[in-house]
């Protein structure tokens, strides 16, 4: 029923191993293995020691949740009518893995190290049981829903062997996990054989190391002979396509017994043991070509838009505002010559204006603040990723980084905050520093709960147990809060950031703006230049996130990411100096909204691929997806924002320090 794709150096593309009743043509959402993200394709640490196994010793398979693409909603395997062990064990899992809603369970699956075994019967189930029909419409609801089971062996995750019917030579490729049945006109069908394919390599002792499992699942309509053994398949050799199709499907209805049967087979591999996560970093194959050149396609336009507005604000730094300043030098002697009109116009009348605090200030250096340490932890993330020590190997490992990270970077959110609380003329410290240590995770944790206990009411194994919410509460509350008020202690204990121009008492009134630069029309255009740098980028990580596969290509995503940041301080710098130059000296929001806007637009293109990838989802999948999607792009949207207002005061910091005022 299910198995695990080989390393590179296994995957011949003229293999011919096909699901039999061909699987691919049964499963609409198949969670394909990553592809090779080209180029800036991560190396990685294994993340486990090395494992050799004696000849005989049991190699332990292992399940994980029962998990679709569809629904978005994971369910542990044995909440359903599934062979079990006599006794069912829980795996110790770290916070990453509740969170991702992992649920690893031992399984009655006997497998010996390079002994073959076939048709080995694991158990028989009614589909009806003593409390009615709940298992025989659960197990059908697993099915409709294109639910997938996900084996464990030897830490390493199942995939099925799916064939391409569109492809001219009948390609082999792999998915995530193998369905638990497929629907064809109306009726049920349930995979209930699985042939275990282990691929080893072979070590100086004689033992063997495992560098790759996959499995072909059949469905068969097992008959039993007159001396009781199974007559559908063969103790002396595997399962072939021939002999399931002679048997039959078996169709899953109320009245029907399931008799689950599996094969065990060891091939002999050259493939390293390093090198078994090939399959999932660097697979081949024309279609991962074309990825790539996706990739690097997006990464060319990025680089082209923030090229462009790079050469656009050189370009006002060199020349118009090398203008302007010339001019206003010039005014300035002949004002003290008495000689000629003095052109008051342009940016330099903001003087007094220009650093005068904007009305919420204390909110603005939150957002800014959280949104620096959102920054800095992506950027810190995606490095230790991309040199290979969040690896797929360390399960859990991505989100337990984030969350690590984030907490011990409070100490910059807080510093943050109270340099610019200062700078503005804040006086609540206690209250900014409140905000800033519990804005964002007040947020996430308002959302998280409310969807845990949805996920909890439907008895899905994404639901967090307390004990990781506890866990998770106390390192927020013993780790970042104090690190948060230790920053901000040192925020408020330096000097305050001197302005180069003094703000006048009464503040000067604002000329109408032309069209562009209003309020929504400036946003919405500061907006679009980042999420343009990073949109093609994006999509690969949706599909990271909501249909199963693995986002390996950290070299692009971080390179995606750096380009967002690049474009949104350029946006933010350009928008600031044309607001300055119509005399409009309420800068401060303008910077970080308009860059923060690329949030909304990341929101309306998550809102696209759900519409496109996920339009059969119920209520619960939806509210999954848009409440998760809504904080992500609020992220973005800090990130942006930040990066946005950050190069504007430093901009408007040079421009009115290199003119002298009285």
């Amino acid at each position: 029923m299910i198995g695990l794709a080989t390393p590179a150096g296994d995957i011949l593309a003229t293999r011919q191993i096909a699901a039999p009743l061909s699987i691919s043509s049964h499963v609409r959402h198949v969670p394909r293995l990553p592809r090779r993200r080209g180029g800036a394709s991560a190396w990685y640490l294994p993340g486990i020691a090395v494992k050799d196994y004696a000849p005989g010793e049991r190699i332990w398979l292992k399940v994980n949740s029962l998990t679709s693409s569809k629904t978005q909603v994971p369910y542990e395997t044995y909440k359903f009518n599934f062979c079990k062990p006599k006794k069912v064990l829980d795996v110790k899992e770290n916070l990453g893995e509740f969170l991702a809603g992992d649920r690893i369970q031992n399984s009655p699956y006997e497998i010996y190290a390079l002994e073959n075994a076939y048709c080995r019967v694991l158990c028989e189930l009614p589909t009806r049981t003593r409390r009615g029909d709940l298992h025989w419409h659960s197990v059908k609801g697993l099915i409709r829903n294109e639910y997938h089971m996900n084996w464990i062996v030897d830490n390493l995750p199942a995939a099925s062997v799916v064939e391409d019917p569109s492809s001219a030579d009948r390609e082999t490729s792999y998915a995530r996990g193998v369905p638990v049945g497929y629907v064809k006109k109306g009726k049920y069908y349930i995979y209930n054989h699985a042939q275990i394919i282990v691929k080893y390599h072979a070590t100086a002792s004689g033992d063997a190391r495992v560098v790759g499992v996959f499995a072909e699942p059949f469905s068969v309509n097992h008959r039993a002979r007159a001396d009781g053994a199974l007559a559908t398949c063969s103790e002396a050799a595997p399962m072939t396509r021939d002999a399931a199709t002679r048997a039959g499907p078996l169709e899953y209805h109320l009245k029907s017994r399931v008799v689950y049967t599996y094969d065990v087979v060891f091939e002999p591999s050259d493939v390293a043991w390093a090198s078994r996560w090939d399959i999932y970093v660097r697979p081949g194959g024309d279609a991962q070509r074309e990825e790539a050149a996706v990739h690097w396609f997006s990464i060319g336009n990025a680089i082209l838009i923030v090229l462009t507005l790079g050469g656009v604000l050189a370009l006002v730094l060199a020349r118009s505002l090398r203008a302007d300043l010339a001019r206003y030098a010039r005014d300035e002697g002949e004002e003290l010559l008495g000689d000629g009109d003095v052109d008051e116009s342009g940016w330099k009348v903001l003087h007094g204006d220009a650093f005068r605090a904007p009305a919420n200030a204390p909110l603005l250096c939150v957002l800014v603040a959280s949104g620096a340490q959102l920054g800095c932890v992506g950027a810190v993330v995606f490095v230790f990723a991309y040199v290979g020590f969040l690896s797929p190997a360390q399960r859990g490992g991505l989100l337990v980084a984030l969350l690590a990270t984030y907490a011990l970077l409070g100490g910059l959110a807080g510093y943050a905050s109270a340099r610019l609380d200062k700078a503005t003329g804040g006086r609540a410290w206690s209250r900014t520093t409140a905000a800033t240590a519990t804005l964002v995770p007040g947020a996430c944790g308002a959302v998280f709960l409310a969807l845990d206990a949805a996920l909890l009411r439907k008895g899905s194994s994404g639901a967090v147990p307390f004990a990781a919410l506890a866990q998770l509460f106390g390192a927020w509350l013993t780790v970042c809060v104090p690190l948060v008020y230790v920053g901000a202690a040192l925020g408020y204990g330096r000097p305050a950031v001197e302005f180069p121009a003094a703000v006048a008492r009464a503040p000067r009134a604002v000329p109408a703006s032309p069209c562009l630069l209003q309020l929504l029309p400036a946003l919405l255009l500061a907006g679009v230049v980042p999420f343009g740098a990073s949109f093609v980028e994006l999509y690969f990580v949706l599909d990271s996130i909501w249909m199963g596969n693995y986002l390996l290509g950290f070299g692009f995503a971080f390179g995606g990411f750096a380009l967002l940041v690049l474009a949104a301080a350029e946006a933010g710098a350009l928008l600031t100096y044309y607001t300055l130059c119509a005399e409009n000296h309420r800068w401060w929001w303008r910077s970080f909204l308009g860059p923060a806007t690329a949030g909304a637009y990341a929101y309306a293109y998550a809102a696209w691929y759900f519409s496109a990838n996920l339009r059969d989802a119920n209520a619960l999948t939806a509210a999954l997806f848009f409440a998760y999607m809504a904080l992500g792009a609020a992220a973005i949207g800090l990130i942006a924002g930040a990066a946005g207002f950050l190069a504007s005061l430093a901009l408007t910091r040079a421009i009115f320090a290199a003119v002298k005022f009285d």
